[in-house]
């Protein structure tokens, strides 16, 4: 039995309008999910946020938040806790195509409260089977200690391994996610370095971040300056609608902070909630 942590949380509330309103004005999330009874909000590491209309009396027995374990099979853990004497309520729900999650079954545990296993599509939304469990990029730096600043205090990504073997040769590994692959062609690569600083680097691999807007753009760029790293301009509008800000590290490390549309970051934001992290 695995359990890989809190993967969602659902509230059924008579103030469903005031509640969703709540979650997308104040909070900030984005809706990836509006359903007859119930409106799925979706966090960056594609955990969810489900808020229940009080029509929907299919969770009609909670009336508090109910958080979600997120595991492989539902049937598999289930099984295994009833072993152990945990007290499930009804059946093992399956979900239909615009459900958050593949399969879900709730329990009481001994503090009198409602909790659910939950489990999530197996595939990636263009509907390939991912073949491992972690992508590992590897960049070879001339300044280690620069290059940790930057990417730890800059951008903020948490150290999971550093090694230094007998003769000196050191190592680091950083925990990455949501992240993406992206291919260009030769001509793509071309377009982007026009777009974004009427020049063409010569380089053959750069780091893309994605942020919410012009300001966290502004806000990520001051901290990274901090750490040595340079603007090569202002930020820019690309002819495919982003606003990108080139900046560059001390050994020629190319980085961009750029936006999505807001359309364009909706599918986004929605494709990586269904990714099996």
């Amino acid at each position: 039995m695995k359990i890989y942590g809190l993967g969602w949380v659902g509230s059924r509330t008579a103030n469903f309008t005031a509640m969703r309103d709540f979650v997308a004005d104040k909070l900030g999330l984005t809706m990836t999910l509006d359903q007859e009874n119930a409106v799925v909000f979706a966090f960056p590491d594609g955990s969810a946020f489900e808020v229940f209309k009080p029509t929907d009396d299919d969770h009609s027995f909670f009336e508090h938040p109910v958080p979600g374990l997120l595991v492989d099979d539902v049937r598999e853990v289930r099984a295994e806790l009833e072993t152990k004497g945990v007290e499930f309520l009804g059946d093992v729900h399956t979900g239909v195509a615009d459900s958050w999650g593949t399969a879900w079954s709730h329990f009481r545990a001994p503090d009198g409260q409602i909790y659910v296993l939950i489990s999530r599509p197996q595939r990636h939304p263009t509907d390939t089977v991912r073949a491992f469990d972690e992508l590992r990029i590897c960049l070879r730096v001339d300044d280690l200690d620069e290059a940790v600043h930057t990417y730890r205090d800059g951008l903020g990504l948490p150290v999971v391994d550093e090694w230094t073997h007998p003769g000196g040769q050191r190592g680091i590994l950083f925990g990455v996610a949501p992240a993406a692959i992206e291919l260009f062609d030769g001509p793509q690569w071309d377009l982007v370095d026009d777009s974004e600083t009427g020049q063409r680097t010569g380089t053959d691999h750069a780091l893309r971040v994605e942020v919410r807007d012009r300001t966290e753009i502004e806000s990520l760029a001051k901290r990274l300056e901090s750490t040595g790293v340079g603007r090569t301009g202002e930020i820019v509008h690309t002819p495919w609608d982003q606003d990108c800000l080139r900046m560059t590290g001390g050994d020629g490390r190319q980085l961009t902070l750029f936006t999505l549309p807001q359309e364009e970051r909706a599918v986004r934001e929605e494709a990586r909630s269904r990714l099996p992290y």
